[in-house]
């Protein structure tokens, strides 16, 4: 790799990983968060009606580990990822088109991250990853992070995002079966 495109490199990342954690997601406008309502409710809907998501409180001493996991991986590094490397932070400075262009893209490689992670393992989480209503809702996730991280200009937003949709799944809605089992946290493996 040449010392130009290192450099270059380098500042991508300085522009937009470490410029968009270093913003808070409470300095933009409220637009930043007008897609969370919807996604909430439509990604409840999807979840319920297809049986993806069942109410299923869990109880765990390992409660402040898990969300502290939880907010690591997938919520920070996810987002890390797809968002901070894959948007241009000054995007909407392109204008809508381009705008919409990479959080299209965006979505579209971290949805399909989800299969080819789950084909490349034996897991149980293969069946949950290539299920239709679980790829709609990570779409869904993938639009509205990829939204407020553009207008935000900042990660944590969507850091945020990603965790609470985690956080709500796997404590009440039953996602611990598929999530924490393996690393023997939740008692139910």
């Amino acid at each position: 790799m040449s010392a130009s495109l290192l450099s270059g490199f380098r500042a991508y990342l300085r522009r937009n990983l470490a410029a968009g954690l270093l913003t808070s997601p409470f300095q933009a406008s409220a637009r930043a968060w007008v897609l969370l309502p919807a996604y909430a409710a439509v990604a409840l809907a999807i979840g319920l009606g297809s049986g993806l998501l069942r109410w299923e409180p869990m109880l765990t001493a390992w409660a402040p580990v898990m969300l502290l996991a939880l907010l690591v991986f997938p919520s920070l590094l996810e987002e890390g990822l797809f968002r901070g490397l894959l948007i241009p932070r000054q995007i909407r400075e392109s204008g809508l088109f381009w705008t919409g262009l990479a959080i299209a893209g965006s979505t579209v490689l971290y949805v399909l991250w989800h299969p080819l992670t789950a084909l490349m393992t034996e897991t149980q989480e293969r069946r949950l990853f290539l299920a239709p209503a679980f790829l709609a809702i990570v779409t869904l996730l993938g639009i509205t992070c990829g939204h407020n991280y553009a207008v935000s200009k900042s990660l944590w937003g969507p850091i945020l995002i990603h965790w609470m949709t985690v956080v709500v799944w796997v404590f009440l809605f039953g996602g611990h079966n598929t999530v924490l089992d393996g690393l023997g946290l939740t008692g139910n493996r």
